[in-house]
């Protein structure tokens, strides 16, 4: 009997000196542990560079052990590599034939390295489309629809000089988040003492008596290297007996010290869409016709779920209706997210979901609170749903997606997603964050997560790592504030928007959202980042969960599904879906995976340009995928693969 499982192994697109590797398959229940070794072809033969042993989830326990995930590094070289993997399976394990030391050698993976690797770019080799440049999407004197008078804010501080909430009276600011320079706050403690005659300490004498910052990191967190990027964070919430007035003169006094790197306030948990949304479901239904509703409260419980794949037309090539992301033909040729690891972060979910339940590639790190299931339910579904005839089927159903609930019960528990991915996520994997922020100054206003420091730390650290990370940009503004400027109904240009906090350039990509039918901007939703942005339908996305629409309306929670998913939240499982699918190609086919850069390059230059506005050429939220021409465009600079092969050039 053999054991059922296979290795996923890649290199990044540009070779980095590293080879990342991977088991997946059933039989991942019997492994132990998998030794790799490493081997470089010599003139003298084989030499070993590297070898790593790596216990699997089955035998410690931990998540992030599944699949027995290894990196071997090398010197950055051409050649001949060899990994060789050896399974040491579990004790109870009888089946298989193995050796006294109750291993099996795996079949070697072999790798070429060429010249080229080593310095290669993503569009060296093809002709690029100059009209295709990334630099149309985001040139902010043509957008044309920017509230006017709205004037760019210079502030050499950022947001330490930002203006302070209103406070009313009786009632505390929002929490603080502090982020401190490498051993900042470890000086910040010191200098709360009363003997370390610093100035914090001249000035507010009993500081040390009356507040409480918390670090994100507990202290055996903070030995972890993969959360470098939240150690030098803490909170800090106005104390109780303090007064506004006096806590602001603090806020002041901390945004002064030389060892602060910045500090903002915490906006509350939003939910991620707003009335506008409903507009454009109905302009959705008018132009595209009547959803069909095949199922609801009428009918009987016991009646089969019918197959609404059909419904999913988003899957399809653009057509007279609809414009699609041209899917099918990626699946055709049997791309349907083997080998990929999504990590996605929503509201909740429903996971007993008959479209969702017992599949055995849904891994899910944090389900708690489980505020909003529903909406988690459909982005899931939208990835993930099981083909089995019923219901739909998942862009990317064959690929591993792991959950992450984003809403938090407290302050103490805020960091505990972006930690939660940055333990999780290895090079190459697809991350999407489906959660909204907002400025505390205009909480009318839906803005990505990004805004927020840390989670911008925690995306530049996982894009560092080699993941691609997903924001939803948001959607727009639901009241009309004159000297915010901000519109009901419309979203900000983020080039231009004073109270969206750009960081600088994370390597993240931003997700807009696109009108179904023609693939124009939505109106509401936010554009123009000035680094990355895709887009992907806002409106009449087919999927799991319910809606106003009631496409199937059972008792429970377990049954539903809807045709009307709309916003940035319907548009950013959207494109991570069409990314999934174009890694996991690029990592099966050519053992390689593109980084963040890597990737909205071929998607921008393979990608509809439909989503440009009134009397323009601007493309003020990217491209929206088109994944089968991406993976031909894929195989033409790679050498050939299932969807083009040299002899088509002759």
């Amino acid at each position: 009997m053999n054991l059922d499982v296979s290795f996923v192994y890649y290199r990044n697109f540009r070779f980095d000196g590293k080879f990342h590797v991977r088991c997946i398959g059933s039989g991942l229940s019997k492994v132990k542990s998998i030794r790799y070794e490493l081997e470089r072809a010599g003139p003298e033969g084989p030499k070993q560079v590297d070898a790593k042993s790596v216990h699997s989830q089955a035998y410690s326990g931990a998540l992030v052990d599944h699949g027995c995930p290894a990196t071997l590094h090398t010197e950055t070289a051409t050649g001949t590599y060899t990994i060789r993997p050896r399974i040491r399976v579990m004790d109870d394990v009888s089946d298989l034939p193995v050796d006294s030391s109750r291993s099996l050698e795996m079949t070697p993976l072999i790798i070429d390295i060429s010249e080229g690797e080593l310095s290669r770019g993503l569009l060296d080799t093809v002709p690029v489309d100059a009209a295709r440049g990334r630099g149309r999407r985001s040139v902010a004197d043509e957008q044309g629809n920017e509230p006017a008078g709205l004037v760019q804010v210079v502030d050499p501080y950022g947001e330490l000089l930002e203006s302070f909430p209103y406070a009313q009276p009786g009632k505390s600011y929002p929490p603080l988040v502090l982020k401190f320079n490498v051993g900042g706050f470890e000086r910040f403690l010191s200098e709360l003492e009363p003997d370390s005659g610093s100035s914090l300490v001249r000035l507010w004498p009993r500081l040390k008596e009356v507040i409480d910052p918390r670090p994100f990191l507990e202290q055996q967190e903070r030995l972890d290297e993969k959360l470098v990027a939240l150690r030098d964070y803490c909170y800090l919430e106005q104390p109780a007996s303090m007064l506004n007035d006096t806590y602001v003169t603090l806020i002041k006094t901390l945004a002064a010290l030389e060892y602060l790197e910045s500090l903002h306030f915490v906006p509350p948990d939003l939910e991620p869409g707003n009335l506008i949304l409903g507009a454009a479901v109905a302009l959705a239904t008018l132009i595209t016709g009547a959803a069909v509703v095949a199922g609801n409260n009428a009918y009987d419980d016991a009646q089969p779920t019918p197959d609404f794949e059909p419904l999913q037309t988003y899957l399809d090539e653009p057509g007279p209706r609809y414009q699609g992301m041209n899917v099918r033909k990626a699946w055709a040729k049997q791309v349907r997210g083997k080998g990929a690891r999504v990590h996605f972060s929503d509201g909740g979910l429903f996971p007993d979901h008959e479209d969702l339940r017992g599949n055995p590639n849904l891994k899910i790190i944090t389900l708690e609170p489980n505020g909003d299931p529903n909406h988690g339910t459909k982005s899931v579904g939208i990835l993930l749903a099981t083909p089995n005839g019923i219901g739909m089927t998942g862009m990317c159903h064959a690929s591993e997606l792991y959950l992450y609930n984003n809403k938090a019960r407290d302050q103490d528990s805020r960091a505990r997603t972006p930690k939660d991915l940055l333990r999780h996520v290895e090079p190459g994997d697809i991350v999407a964050i489906n959660r909204h922020s907002a400025n505390v100054n205009v909480l009318t206003t839906f803005l990505p997560s990004i805004h927020e420091r840390d989670w911008w730390d925690m995306a530049k650290a996982l894009t560092e790592r080699g993941a691609v990370v997903l924001f939803a940009a948001g959607n727009g503004s639901t009241e009309t504030i004159a000297d915010k400027g901000t519109t009901a109904g419309y979203g900000v240009n983020f080039s231009q928007w004073p109270y969206f906090h750009d960081h600088g350039d994370a390597n993240a990509i931003l997700i807009g959202a696109c009108q179904s039918w023609d693939g124009k901007p939505h109106q509401y939703s936010n554009f123009a980042y000035p680094h990355r942005m895709l887009n992907a339908w806002g409106d009449s996305v087919a999927t799991l969960g319910s809606g106003p629409d009631r496409l199937q309306d059972k008792s429970g929670n377990d049954r539903d599904y809807t045709s009307n998913y709309g916003g940035t939240s319907s548009a950013t499982p959207l494109v991570t879906g069409a990314l999934t699918l174009i890694q996991s190609y690029a990592m099966e086919q050519h053992h390689v995976y593109l980084n963040a850069d890597q990737m909205h390059l071929l998607v921008m230059q393979a990608g509809y340009l439909d989503a440009t506005l009134p009397h323009s050429s601007v493309l003020p939220m990217g491209a929206r995928p088109n994944v089968h021409a991406a993976l031909v465009l894929l195989d033409q600079i790679l050498g050939g693969g299932r969807f083009h092969s040299p002899r088509d050039e002759l």
